[in-house]
């Protein structure tokens, strides 16, 4: 079962969803608002994992606007996600954070790919603050996931000739490198070496295949469906209320 708030996340995304396919951009930027709204709530309230809901569907508004070629709320959905992942780091929210990252992303690659140039460098901005503020909590996993994210950035700016977005996503890659190995964290070589193992990692996993790196031509990375473990956890639980 959803909790309320994840529940209300839902409803608010799927409207924003439903907005931003039906080409109605004030409405699916409403819904945006609601739901930056919503995660400032959970974060202040300590509610992490609930929070995750909200950058799921944050990231589908966005990506779906993306594809729609709507630059304001793609702007909208990264400035958002941005707002959530400064909060997330003030807290140490590691798991947060990923998602919020993860969220980023995606946006981000959507903009690239419909060739959307603004977004697309809000969210190159938006990964570098989240991974030098990751270098700074030691969170390794968020701080090799923004190189990676930034590394699939610069693949589809530079398919799509967007040479300013690829020369930014390539410049803040380098900048957390730089930063995590001053400061004696992740090696360069951990993090060149992090996309080709997560791809060697999930190919025998069918379920994870969402998780593929674009710049891997075994699989194009689509958005992760994180809603299909959210499902998985809630029935889990009903199982184990049932056991009990």
């Amino acid at each position: 079962m959803f909790s309320i708030n994840e529940q209300k996340a839902i409803e608010l995304g799927e409207a924003g969803i439903k907005a931003a396919s039906e080409g109605n951009e004030y409405i699916a930027i409403q819904n945006i608002d609601y739901l930056r709204e919503l995660g400032v709530e959970l974060i202040k309230e300590d509610f992490e994992t609930e929070s995750k809901t909200v950058a799921v569907y944050i990231r589908n508004i966005g990506t779906k606007a993306a594809q729609k070629k709507f630059e304001e709320p793609a702007n909208a959905a990264i400035g958002a996600l941005k707002e959530l992942s400064e909060m997330a780091l003030e807290k140490s929210y590691s798991n947060a954070l990923w998602s919020l990252a993860r969220a980023v992303q995606e946006v981000g690659k959507g903009a690239a790919q419909f060739k959307i140039e603004v977004p697309a460098q809000k969210a190159v901005e938006a990964l570098e603050m989240i991974g030098l503020g990751a270098v700074e909590k030691k969170m390794e996993v968020v701080t090799l996931w923004t190189t990676l994210a930034l590394g699939e950035i610069d693949f589809i700016a530079n398919e799509q000739k967007l040479s300013e977005i690829t020369a930014a996503a390539k410049a803040s890659r380098e900048a957390i490198i730089k930063s995590s190995e001053e400061k004696g964290f992740v090696s360069r070589e951990q993090i060149e070496v992090y996309p080709k193992l997560i791809s060697e990692t999930i190919k025998n996993f069918g379920a994870y295949q969402d998780l593929m790196p674009s710049s891997y031509p075994e699989k194009a990375n689509e958005a992760f469906n994180e809603e299909t473990f959210f499902e998985e956890e809630a029935e889990d639980e009903e199982a184990e209320n049932k056991d009990k």
